[in-house]
């Protein structure tokens, strides 16, 4: 019985997991925007769909180049860069310190 509930909760730490992994595309609320913004325009998160999610859409408006289809605020664009460079700071200074 002590193994079934182990076995349990470890599926539900899985579980949700994924779930907030799928839900969290972007890791701050303008990068959220975007993706939004992607999603509505047809790019999936899927590799095996015409349109790819990250490499199609995300990355070229991140980078300051447009989209068909997705319109997004500049500020927004702007503020998800300074999300993605601070965020990738923080782990470059986090593997320095390692």
């Amino acid at each position: 019985m002590h193994k079934i509930h182990i076995l349990f909760g470890l599926a539900v730490v899985l579980f949700t997991q994924t779930v907030f992994a799928e839900d969290m595309s972007a890791d701050s609320k303008p990068c959220a925007m975007i993706a939004k913004a992607c999603l509505k325009a047809g790019y999936v998160r899927k590799d095996t769909q015409d349109k790819k999610f990250w490499l199609d859409c995300m990355k070229p408006i991140i980078l300051g180049k447009t989209v068909a289809d997705v319109n997004i605020d500049p500020a927004i664009v702007k503020a998800c860069r300074v999300d993605k460079i601070n965020q990738h700071r923080k782990e470059l200074k986090e593997l320095q310190n390692t």
